[in-house]
């Protein structure tokens, strides 16, 4: 980045709910970057958009945006379907880039664009916004104390879970669409994958791919997916073996009609244990709430249990400002596209599993 520029110039890629209620109210307001050009397919959208958050130059397809906007770097969140080949012609245009998650659907599509970044000398970062929490990092910092000290003894065990349900909080958009929203590609999965598994697998990468990078980031241990038991319309758990202990991921979806959304994780030591509640998503300057139980330390003799919430800002602004100070320093951000194909190889470990485990059953003959 060149140090004499005043602010970044951005360009926008999409204007649907969460372009502009997670990311676009945030960027319009930082002092070190300004939002220049706004591409989105829809015109009417794009018009009152750009009006609404005073962008100065429209266009109604990303590749017109590219090769006129005059950007330093480009902010994309569409649908997860479009993401890989717009993120795709951006990097082959030498331009950074952040993207909402996942990056890109399946692992080869996702070293594709690690390795254009790579080539091009490209910050490139994905919106892994629960790493930036300020209760996850007061938790990941009590995670690394406690298992340095010892102070609750070793590690037993790792629970993760999510149960995805609706999460947007009542919040609405400055500009709500009247147009047809293009309809997206059908499901999309990596070749071996049958296509009777696609649908579950596509839902699977877009809601799990956040606890399998936050699980990462708080425990960046190496470990092996050992076991999967799939169930489509129940819980499914895999099994993750780390070697002095085991870890559980849990995730399923819940009824439409549901207005909840479920989601945190349990790490059980010999003395105590730590719960991370995750709150939704969307609900603005609402961090994680840390919990710590301790059943008899080394320095105390009383059981306790004590609640530790972190500073009131909002994951998804800390995660942005982030990107546009990581390109301001010449640095590519905790949440790169690099890191983020260790998602992609958990993720693939754990479909090849099913997919051998079921070839034969009756999930394949739904």
């Amino acid at each position: 980045m060149d140090k004499t520029h005043k602010k970044i110039k951005l360009g926008w890629i999409g204007a649907g709910f969460v372009g502009q209620v997670a990311h676009l109210e945030r960027f319009v307001k930082f002092k070190s970057s300004k939002v220049v050009a706004l591409a989105e397919m829809r015109p009417k959208l794009c018009s009152n958009v750009a009006k609404a958050y005073g962008i100065p130059k429209t266009y109604n397809h990303h590749h017109d945006l590219i090769e006129k906007g005059e950007c330093d770097a480009i902010v994309a969140i569409t649908h997860r379907r479009n993401t890989f080949e717009i993120a795709r012609d951006v990097l082959e245009a030498g331009i950074h880039l952040l993207t909402e998650k996942p990056m890109a659907m399946t692992s080869t599509d996702a070293n594709t664009l690690v390795d254009i970044a790579k080539k091009k000398g490209l910050i490139y970062g994905i919106g892994y916004m629960r790493r930036f929490d300020n209760g996850v990092r007061q938790a990941k910092t009590i995670i690394e104390d406690l298992r340095k000290t010892g102070e609750f003894g070793s590690i037993t065990s790792i629970r993760i879970f999510l149960e995805a349900g609706k999460d947007y909080c009542g919040i609405s958009q400055r500009v709500e669409p009247d147009e047809v929203l293009q309809n997206p590609p059908p499901p999309v999965a990596p070749d071996w994958i049958p296509k009777v598994f696609h649908s579950d697998y596509d839902n699977f990468v877009n809601e799990c791919c956040h606890d399998i990078n936050l699980l990462r980031f708080l425990f960046p241990d190496d470990f092996e997916v050992t076991t999967v038991n799939f169930k489509p319309k129940a819980i499914s758990h895999a099994t993750l073996d780390y070697g002095d202990f085991f870890g559980i991921l849990e995730w399923g979806f819940l009824p439409k009609d549901v207005d909840e959304w479920r989601e945190g994780m349990e790490i059980r030591f010999e003395r105590g244990q730590l719960l991370l509640q995750l709150p939704l998503a969307f609900l603005r300057n609402v961090p994680a709430k840390v919990v710590l139980r301790c059943d008899r330390s080394s320095t105390s003799k009383e059981a306790y249990e004590k609640t530790i919430n972190g500073d009131r800002s909002w994951a998804f602004e800390n995660s942005d400002s982030h990107f546009v100070n990581s390109i301001i320093k010449g640095v590519q951000p905790e949440n790169s596209g690099e890191d983020s194909l260790n998602d992609h190889d958990i993720i693939d470990q754990i479909w090849h599993i099913i997919v051998e485990k079921n070839k034969n059953s009756a999930l394949t003959q739904r």
